[in-house]
C-alpha cells in the first residue's frame, strides 16, 4: 500500500481525532474504440447508444473530469460521417472538462510491432489532438493494456508521461494489496513513465451494480485508505471501455433508461459525498510521491486467460479454484496466471501469418528512400494492418469475425499494391523465414497475383491475394477446438448483487445439441493441401475429412526457382514432384507428376473466402467438360463430376477467381463454420468453403504424367462462364 507507514498512521490519528476525511480523488478513464472494417451499423450503434449519451451527460455536469482515449479508427470515421458529435467531444476537451489520452493511432498491441512503428503510431494520435484542440496529450492508452518491461522506455522516448494499466499488473509483480491507489512509476534504463492502477472491484461494480454499491465501495475507500500526497485524498482509478456503458447487452436501459449515469455524475459532483471525479492530469499536477515498481509481461486477468492453450484451461481453472480456497483471493490472483498475449500467435497460425505478413510489409515500406513515391501511404496503410482487434480471441469474436481479418489484409495489402510499383520483375519469388519458425517460407508474386506457401508444412498455400482489389481469397479461420466447447467458462464475479450483470459473469454454455457432428480442425485450413482417398465422397464426408489421407510436414526436398518452386514427396504408397510457377501475366500453375499413388483417389484441398456464404453481388460457377453451367452462392455444398472450371465472382469488390482443372476433376465442396463464444451467447460463423479437387489416380497418370490446375484474378464480370 504506498503512502507509506508515516502517512498510515497520520491518517489514522486524523481518523481518531474526528478530524474530516478527504474525499477520494477518482481518476475517471474511459476508453472508445471500434476497429477498422467493423460493421457500419456498430459504429452508428456505438454513438447512439454510448457515445453520444456519455457526452451528454459529462456536458451536463460540468464538474465531472475525466480523461477519453478515442482511438484513431473512431476519429476517422467520425470525420467522415459525425463531425457534430466529434465536434462536442472536441469541445469537452477545449473546455478542460475532459482530458485526451494518446496511444497507438490504429490501437495496435505496442509490443508485438516494431520500434519505428510503435513511434509513428504514437505520434499520429498525439498530432491528431494537437492539430484539433490544440493540446497534446500526456497520457497513452496501452491497448489491451498489454505490457512489456521496455514500453517504458519507449513511452518515455515518445514523450509520454503517464499510462493506465490494472491493478492486477501490480499483484503479478508480486505486490500484495486488497486495494492498490495512488500513482507508481516504472521505468527501463532510467527512462520513466508514471501510471495509474484501475482498481480491479472497479471495473465489476461500474456500471453493472447500483451506484449505491458503488458509493459505499467508494466512502470504504476514503475512510480506510491514507491520502495520496498532501491534504488530499486517495487516488483510486477506474480505466476501462466506454462500450460498457450503453453498448454492452442490457446496458443502455440500465445506465441511461435506469438513469445510472446521471445518478453516478450527480454522486461526483456532490460535495459531501466520498469521491470526486479527476482528471489524470489533475493528480500529477500535485506532484505526488509515486511508488516504484517493474511491471512485468502482463494483461489484464481475463486477457491472460483467453491466451492460454485450450487444453491447459480445465488445468488452470482447477488451480486458480485451489488456490483461491487455501490462500484467498488476493494471493491467487497474484501468484496464479495465465498466459501472455503473444501466445495467440501461437495459438492461431491464421494470426502468426497476418501479423508476420504485416511485419514484412513494414520492413519494406520503410527501407523505402525518404520522399520517395508511395512511401509515406504504404507505411500509413501497415500502420492500419496494425490495429488489434482480428489477430486474437476472448469473449469477443476477434479473430473469428472474417469482416475484421478482411480489413487487416485489404489495408496491408494496399501497401503491397504501393510496393509491388516499384518492383520492375515481371515474376519476384522470396524464399526467407517470414515468421520465424526455423522454416522458408515462398513468396510469389505477379501481375496482381501475390501469393505465400509453406513447403515446409507440404507445400500449402497460405494466402492468395488480387493486389488489384486487395482482396486474400484465402482468408479462412480453422475450426479450432476452444476451451468452452468443453464447458470450461473461467468466469469472475463482481461484488455485491443487482444491476446487470457483466458478460465476464455469466457462464454459456455449450449443448450437446451445438456440438453434435461439429467438427475440429487438427491442422490449419489452408490451400493445395494434397490427399488421397480410398473411394469418392460427399460434402459432408469433405467437412469431416472422413476417408481422407493428406500430405503433412516436410517434403522429402524441395527449392525455389525463379518463377516458385517445386518438391518431391515419398512416402509409403505415394510418390510426386509438384511444380507451382507464376506467369508473368499473373495466373498461377501447380502441377503434379504422380510417380505412385496406391489409393485410387488423388486430390488438393483449397479453402477460399469471399466473406458470406450467399449475397447477391457473389456468385460461384462452375463448367464441366460436357459444356454445363451450374451457378450457385460461394458457401453451398456441391458434388459436380468433370468440372473443367470454376470461379468464384465477387462483383461487390470487383474480381473473380478463376480455377481451371486438367484433366477435368471431381469438385466437392462443404461450407466452413465456426461455433465461438461471443458476449452471453455463442455465435456460428462462415468462414469460407472447401473445395477439394480429386482425379482418379490412374487416369491422372495417364494423362501426360498427372493433373495441374492455374488459378488467375481477372476483373468481375469476365468470369462468367461460357459452355465450351
Amino acid at each position: 500500500m504506498s503512502g507509506g507507514p508515516a502517512a498510515a498512521a497520520a491518517g489514522a490519528a486524523g481518523a481518531g481525532t474526528g478530524a474530516a476525511r478527504a474525499r477520494v480523488r477518482l481518476v475517471l478513464a474511459l476508453h472508445f474504440h471500434q476497429p477498422i472494417g467493423n460493421f457500419e451499423s456498430v459504429f452508428t450503434d456505438a454513438v447512439r447508444l454510448s457515445y453520444l449519451p456519455i457526452v451528454e451527460h459529462f456536458e451536463r455536469h460540468p464538474g465531472v473530469r475525466a480523461a477519453f482515449h478515442v482511438s484513431g479508427c473512431l476519429l476517422e470515421w467520425l470525420e467522415r460521417h459525425d463531425r457534430p458529435f466529434l465536434d462536442r467531444l472536441v469541445a469537452l476537451i477545449g473546455a478542460g472538462q475532459v482530458e485526451p489520452l494518446g496511444g497507438g493511432f490504429y490501437e495496435p498491441i505496442l509490443p508485438v510491432i516494431p520500434r519505428a512503428d510503435a513511434l509513428d503510431q504514437i505520434a499520429r494520435l498525439s498530432s491528431w489532438w494537437r492539430r484539433h484542440a490544440g493540446v497534446r496529450p500526456r497520457g497513452a492508452w496501452i491497448a489491451e493494456r498489454v505490457w512489456e518491461p521496455a514500453l517504458a522506455g519507449l513511452l518515455a522516448d515518445a514523450g509520454v508521461d503517464y499510462t493506465i494499466l490494472d491493478d492486477q499488473h501490480l499483484r503479478f509483480a508480486g505486490l500484495l494489496d486488497e486495494r492498490f491507489h495512488g500513482v507508481f512509476v516504472t521505468e527501463r534504463a532510467a527512462r520513466p513513465v508514471a501510471f495509474f492502477p484501475s482498481d480491479f472491484a472497479l471495473r465489476y461494480m461500474i456500471p453493472f451494480r447500483p451506484v449505491e454499491a458503488v458509493r459505499e465501495h467508494l466512502a470504504q475507500a476514503a475512510a480506510t485508505l491514507p491520502p495520496d500526497g498532501g491534504a488530499a485524498g486517495p487516488v483510486l482509478t477506474y480505466g476501462d471501455d466506454a462500450e460498457k456503458f450503453g453498448l454492452w447487452p442490457e446496458t443502455h436501459a440500465w445506465v441511461f433508461g435506469g438513469g445510472w449515469l446521471e445518478k453516478f455524475c450527480t454522486l461526483l459532483e456532490d460535495p459531501s459525498g466520498p469521491a470526486e471525479a479527476v482528471a489524470p492530469r489533475d493528480v500529477l499536477a500535485a506532484r505526488p510521491a509515486a511508488r516504484k515498481v517493474h511491471v512485468p509481461n502482463a494483461s489484464y486477468t481475463e486477457m491472460l486467460e483467453w491466451a492460454l492453450p485450450a487444453a491447459s484451461v480445465p488445468a488452470y481453472a482447477s488451480v486458480r479454484a485451489a488456490a483461491v480456497e487455501r490462500e484467498g483471493a488476493e494471493t491467487a490472483r497474484a501468484f496464479v496466471r495465465g498466459s501472455l498475449w503473444d501466445m495467440f500467435l501461437a495459438r492461431y497460425p491464421e494470426s502468426d501469418h497476418l501479423h508476420k505478413h504485416v511485419l514484412w510489409t513494414s520492413r519494406r515500406a520503410r527501407a523505402l528512400r525518404s520522399g520517395i513515391r508511395g512511401r509515406a501511404a504504404a507505411i500509413g496503410a501497415t500502420l492500419r494492418a496494425q490495429c488489434n482487434c482480428a489477430y486474437w480471441h476472448g469473449m469477443f469474436g476477434g479473430i473469428y469475425h472474417s469482416h475484421l481479418r478482411h480489413a487487416v489484409y485489404h489495408a496491408v495489402l494496399e501497401a503491397d499494391a504501393l510496393l509491388a510499383g516499384h518492383d520492375r520483375r515481371p515474376v519476384a519469388v522470396e524464399s526467407f523465414d517470414l515468421d520465424g519458425d526455423l522454416e522458408h517460407e515462398v513468396i510469389v508474386r505477379a501481375g496482381r497475383m501475390q501469393a505465400f506457401f509453406r513447403p515446409a508444412d507440404a507445400g500449402v498455400l497460405a494466402e492468395l491475394d488480387d493486389l488489384a482489389t486487395r482482396f486474400n481469397v484465402a482468408n479462412v479461420m480453422s475450426r479450432w477446438k476452444e476451451s468452452y466447447h468443453a464447458g470450461a467458462d473461467v468466469t469472475h464475479g463482481g461484488r455485491g448483487e443487482g444491476g446487470v450483470a457483466s458478460p465476464h459473469e455469466q457462464e454459456v454454455g455449450v449443448t450437446r445439441a451445438d456440438l453434435e457432428g461439429r467438427p475440429f480442425d487438427p491442422r490449419p485450413l489452408r490451400g493445395l493441401r494434397d490427399f488421397t482417398a480410398a473411394g469418392p465422397f460427399d460434402p459432408d464426408g469433405l467437412a469431416r475429412f472422413a476417408g481422407l489421407a493428406f500430405v503433412e510436414g516436410r517434403p522429402q526436398s524441395w527449392e525455389a526457382g525463379p518463377r516458385g518452386f517445386t518438391m518431391r514427396v515419398a512416402r509409403p504408397g505415394l510418390a510426386y514432384t509438384r511444380t507451382v510457377g507464376a506467369e508473368p501475366s499473373g495466373a498461377l500453375h501447380v502441377g503434379w507428376d504422380l510417380a505412385s499413388v496406391e489409393e485410387e483417389w488423388f486430390g488438393t484441398l483449397l479453402c477460399l473466402s469471399l466473406l458470406t456464404p450467399r449475397d447477391p453481388g457473389r456468385s460461384r460457377v462452375t463448367a464441366t467438360a460436357a459444356g454445363q453451367e451450374v451457378r450457385d452462392d460461394p458457401g453451398d455444398p456441391c458434388v459436380i463430376e468433370a468440372a473443367r472450371r470454376l470461379v468464384l465472382e465477387d462483383r461487390v469488390f470487383g474480381f473473380a477467381l478463376e480455377v481451371e482443372a486438367e484433366p477435368a476433376a471431381r469438385l466437392v465442396a462443404a461450407p466452413i463454420e465456426t461455433l465461438q463464444r461471443a458476449e452471453v451467447r455463442y455465435e456460428t460463423a462462415y468462414q469460407g468453403t472447401m473445395f477439394a479437387l480429386c482425379w482418379r489416380a490412374s487416369a491422372a497418370r495417364r494423362a501426360g504424367g498427372g493433373p495441374a490446375i492455374r488459378m488467375r484474378f481477372i476483373d468481375a464480370g469476365r468470369g462468367r462462364i461460357r459452355p465450351s
